[in-house]
C-alpha cells in the first residue's frame, strides 16, 4: 500500500507524524512525506522519501512580524486566552491555513495523481490533503498534534477551502477522514470521534554531549519555550525563572535553540547551563522536571518522560494544555512574571506529583501503538479506498 504523509511546514507539524510514518513502513508500506518550508528537511531527516511542493514559497508572509516583541508577546497571549475560552481553533488561523494551503495544493495535487497513494495521513491543518484525497477518492487520516479534539473542524475549515476546490474542478465536499489523537481520551479537551493512539515523541537527532551523558552533580531541570514563543516574542518572560533559578540548588538546562536571544536575560547564574538545539526525547530521561510553556507536544514529550512539569503560558493552546497538566495532577501553571520559588522547588520535591507523573507515563506507555494502529488504517483504505 501506498501512504502519502501531507504536513504543512512547520517542525510541531511534521515531528508527530514520524512514530507512524516508520510503523507503515516498518510493516511494508510505501511511504513519502508531501511538504515544504522547514518541514522538507525534517521530514528528510527522519530517513523516508520527501516531496518537495511549493518551491520558493514565502510562508512568512502569510505569518508576518508585525510590532515590537512586547506587542507579539501581548497578540500572542490575547489569541492563546481567546483559544482557551471556547476551546477550538480560532476562524483566524484556519484562513492563514487555506493561505498556506494555497501554496502547496497544486503541487501536492500533481505529485498525488502521479504516485497514486491509497491513503492520505494529514496534519490537522493541512487543507491541501483535504482537496487532494477527494480528487483522488481516498480517504484522509487527521494525525493530531494537540489536545484538541474538534470534530467539526473540517467542516469549519471546508469554507476556507471552497475556492482551491473550485480553482482545482473538485467538488467542495469533505473526503471520508478518520481521526487518530495522540493521548488517552481522559486528556484530551473538547468532542469528536477518533481513535487514540500512543505518541511516539520525536524532535529530531542528535548528538548526545559530555554533559549530558556524565553524571550528574545535582538535581536538574529542562526549561524550554519550544520554537514558536522565541521566535514571535523573544525570551525575556523567562526573567523571573533565571531569578529563582539562583536560589535554587539545581541545574537549569535553558534548551530555547540555537537563534534565541539570551541576552535578554541578562546576566546568568552559574547554575544555568545555556544550549543549543536539543531534543527533548534526549534531555529529559536525564531531567527531575521541566518548565515551559504548554506547547502540546512538549507537554506530551515531558509526560512520557514521567517528569512534573511547571507550564507557563504564552499563546496558542497553551491554557488548555496547562489545565490538562493540572487536571492529570502531573504538574502546576503559573504566569511567568508570578512563578514563586516554592513552586519551582515542587518539581523535585513534591512526591505527589512526581508519583503523578511516573504513573501517567506508565499510562501512556500501554496505550496502543502506531504498530497496532496501522492495520486498521490498511483495512480502512482498502474498504474506503
Amino acid at each position: 500500500m501506498r501512504v502519502m504523509f501531507a504536513v504543512s511546514p512547520g517542525l510541531d507539524h511534521v515531528y508527530p507524524s514520524v512514530g507512524l510514518a516508520w510503523a507503515f513502513r516498518l510493516a511494508g508500506h510505501e511511504v513519502v512525506y508531501v511538504t515544504a518550508g522547514v518541514s522538507v528537511a525534517a521530514a528528510a531527516g527522519v530517513g523516508l522519501p520527501v516531496r518537495e511542493v511549493a518551491h520558493g514559497a514565502d510562508f512568512d508572509a502569510i505569518f508576518p512580524l508585525v510590532g515590537t516583541v512586547e506587542e507579539r508577546a501581548r497578540r500572542m497571549r490575547e489569541r492563546g486566552q481567546a483559544v482557551a475560552k471556547v476551546g477550538q481553533t480560532p476562524e483566524v488561523i484556519l484562513e492563514k491555513f487555506s493561505q498556506v494551503s494555497a501554496l502547496m495544493v497544486d503541487e501536492t495535487l500533481e505529485f498525488a495523481r502521479a504516485w497514486r497513494p491509497d491513503l492520505i495521513v494529514y496534519s490537522r491543518l493541512q487543507g491541501a490533503a483535504l482537496i487532494v484525497a477527494r480528487a483522488l477518492g481516498v480517504p484522509a487520516v487527521e494525525n493530531g498534534f494537540s489536545f484538541l479534539r474538534e470534530g467539526n473542524m473540517p467542516k469549519r475549515f471546508l469554507p476556507h477551502l471552497a475556492p482551491l476546490y473550485e480553482r482545482l474542478g473538485v467538488p467542495v465536499e469533505l473526503p471520508s477522514i478518520t481521526s487518530i489523537y495522540f493521548a488517552p481520551e481522559h486528556m484530551m479537551y473538547g468532542e469528536g470521534e477518533g481513535w487514540s493512539m500512543r505518541a511516539v515523541p520525536y524532535q529530531g537527532g542528535g548528538m548526545l554531549p559530555d554533559w549530558l551523558v556524565a553524571p550528574r552533580q545535582r538535581p536538574r531541570i529542562a526549561v524550554t519555550l519550544g520554537t514558536i514563543v522565541p521566535h514571535i516574542a523573544g525570551v525575556g518572560s523567562l526573567a523571573r525563572t533565571i531569578e529563582l533559578a539562583r536560589g535554587i540548588d539545581a541545574e537549569f538546562v535553558l534548551a530555547l535553540g540555537d537563534n534565541a536571544d539570551v541576552s535578554q536575560l541578562g546576566s546568568l547564574p552559574d547554575n544555568v547551563r545555556v544550549v543549543g538545539w536539543t531534543p527533548l526525547s534526549m534531555l529529559l530521561p536525564t531531567c527531575d522536571g521541566i518548565i515551559h510553556h504548554g506547547g502540546a507536544n512538549t507537554t506530551l514529550a515531558s509526560a512520557h518522560a514521567g517528569v512534573p512539569q511547571l507550564v507557563l503560558p504564552h499563546g496558542a493552546d497553551n491554557w488548555i494544555n496547562a489545565d490538562i497538566v493540572t487536571r492529570c495532577g502531573i504538574g502546576l501553571q503559573r504566569e511567568p512574571e508570578e512563578l514563586e520559588a516554592g513552586a519551582v522547588q515542587s518539581l523535585l520535591f513534591d512526591e505527589g506529583l512526581r508519583k503523578s507523573a511516573r504513573d501517567l507515563a506508565a499510562e501512556l506507555a500501554a496505550q496502543p501503538g502506531p504498530e497496532q494502529i496501522v492495520p486498521r488504517l490498511v483495512a480502512l483504505a482498502n474498504r474506503d479506498g
